[in-house]
């Protein structure tokens, strides 16, 4: 009897440990999607097809987004056109954005973490606070919004922790372009 016990505990701590996994955050991506993966292969990956609307716009659109199910959760994907050659790309992904309790990340920051938590998880970290926008011009300073921007050591990847009422309501994962990007 307490060998069976036993394996059930054990079984059920491995599939326990996948499942968070597949819902993990980092400067990466979330669980199996990562950041710089091509549209195809998170088609593949998600088993969805992305209707990319600026996909095609040659003109200045060279971002687009979509969003998708990932496992239990639902991610807004943000893409960006790679060129291979004269008019020749295709689209990758520069960033993830989710609002799912499943998620969280290696320090256990997620859906309902507050300033305090994120502050004390990524100390030895660059973290950039400051309040979001409001109003029709984006020019009113939000007594309630907060973001808080975590960079990688080498600065090109963020977190992004978006906070209402001191709690965070939503994770982004992304890319950190320079100027001469």
């Amino acid at each position: 009897m307490n060998q069976i016990l036993l394996v059930l505990l054990i079984a059920l701590s491995v599939t326990t440990s996948a499942q968070n996994k597949d819902y993990l955050v980092s400067m990466d991506g979330i669980g199996a999607i990562k950041i710089r993966m091509s549209q195809e292969e998170l088609e593949k990956l998600l088993k969805q097809k992305f209707i990319l609307r600026n996909a095609l716009d040659t003109a200045d659109s060279y971002q687009d987004t979509a969003t998708a199910k990932y496992k239990n959760t639902n991610v807004q994907l943000f893409f960006q056109r790679q060129y291979t050659g004269d008019n020749v790309y295709f689209m990758y992904l520069i960033g993830l954005k989710t609002s799912s309790p499943l998620c969280k990340t290696e320090k256990g920051v997620g859906i309902g973490s507050d300033k305090l938590k994120i502050i004390l998880a990524y100390e030895a970290s660059t973290i950039s606070i400051g309040p979001e926008y409001e109003g029709e011009d984006f020019s009113i300073k939000s007594k309630t919004k907060y973001l808080m921007d975590v960079r990688s050591d080498d600065g090109a990847r963020k977190l992004v922790f978006y906070l209402r009422n001191k709690k965070v309501v939503a994770v982004e994962v992304g890319t950190v372009f320079s100027d001469s990007e």
